[in-house]
């Protein structure tokens, strides 16, 4: 029990960081060429929206659409990894 906690933390990291990367690669030319701006493309990173969707067609021309295709449920997963393990290390100071 006491190494789930570290793990659970160290993967949600991970994927909220990786998320971070992927949503950056995606959006981050359409922002550069003023297509869209910081706040909309923000807005991106945790939720999809009619503007998202645009921004991802306008990038189909320099990124592979793997790339492309960010999916917001990335973020999520890894905040719900992150939460785990912080109540996973609070349960264990509680049981011990």
């Amino acid at each position: 029990m006491r190494r789930t906690a570290p793990v659970l933390l160290g993967i949600g990291i991970l994927t909220i960081l990786l998320a971070i990367a992927w949503w950056w690669i995606t959006y981050g030319e359409v922002v550069g060429f003023g297509y869209l701006a910081w706040r909309e493309a923000a807005g991106c990173l945790v939720q999809n929206s009619d503007i998202c969707s645009l921004a991802k067609a306008l990038c189909l021309g320099s990124h592979p659409r793997v790339l492309v295709a960010y999916w917001t449920s990335a973020f999520w997963l890894g905040v719900i990894v992150l939460s785990a393990s912080l109540l996973t290390s609070q349960r264990t100071k509680v049981l011990a």
